[in-house]
């Protein structure tokens, strides 16, 4: 059993990956910032193996505290990620700002303060959650797109220097799923996208979990510092 701490737990993702580790036995941390009625439940399901905390992103503070409320954790999985849409020209400095905060900004300090005892165990796994829209450029993305992007790097550079403890760390690049954000879509979009997906439909969540579970083993001791795709063949 290892003990995880989800960021983004309320999601669509963050659900579906939160319920299939509790299947598996471990104990979770559930982060989450608004509609905590869903980590509740969780909590009333599952009272032995379920923490829940309810923090702000943007700020630096609820970020410490959250990872005062991790410590003891494995593995990190950053779920939490807050959409943007609007040409470059009409993105406000708020918008900008908010976004990078919580989709680039708090990963990597809530990293950043999880990684000592990480590196004292000698083992740990740390999950970043990006987007296909960060590896394709399509328009009114701008802000998001910046954000999602530089968890490559991100993910690139700490694998390097987390290897020799025993540390894997991952990022994972959605495409269009069958949860989470394609509600927000309408229907003709959606069908669009549908469209120029060579598999003709929106990606399997559940291959997005199995994926995890591979990242989370021990036998994946030797895959770190990759982004992984899960899109249906949109981005190759």
């Amino acid at each position: 059993m290892k003990k995880v701490l989800v960021t983004g737990a309320t999601g669509g993702i963050g659900q579906l990956v939160a319920k299939d580790l509790l299947d598996k036995g471990h104990f979770l941390v559930l982060h989450g910032h608004s509609n905590m009625g869903v980590l509740e439940r969780f909590v009333a399901h599952n009272p032995d193996q379920v923490a829940v905390v309810q923090a702000d992103l943007a700020r630096i503070t609820d970020i410490e505290r959250l990872a005062e409320a991790a410590k003891g954790c494995d593995v990190v999985l950053h779920a939490a990620g807050v959409p943007s849409a609007g040409m470059s020209w009409k993105i406000s400095v708020e918008e900008f700002r908010n976004v990078n905060a919580i989709n680039y900004e708090a990963p990597f300090f809530l990293t950043q303060k999880m990684v000592p005892e990480m590196r004292s165990k000698g083992w740990g796994r740390i999950i970043f959650f990006s987007s296909v829209v960060a590896q394709t450029g399509i328009p009114g993305t701008t802000v998001y797109s910046a954000s999602k992007s530089a968890l490559f790097g991100l993910t690139r550079t700490l694998a390097s220097e987390l290897a020799p403890k025993g540390i894997t760390v991952n990022c994972i690049a959605p495409g269009y799923m069958d949860v989470g954000m394609i509600r927000e879509i309408p229907e003709d979009m959606r069908e669009e996208i549908i469209a120029k997906t060579p598999i003709a439909q929106l990606s399997d969540s559940r291959g997005l979990i199995k994926m995890v579970e591979l990242l989370l083993s021990d036998e994946a001791n030797s895959i770190t510092g990759q982004v992984l795709s899960v899109n249906g063949g949109l981005w190759m």
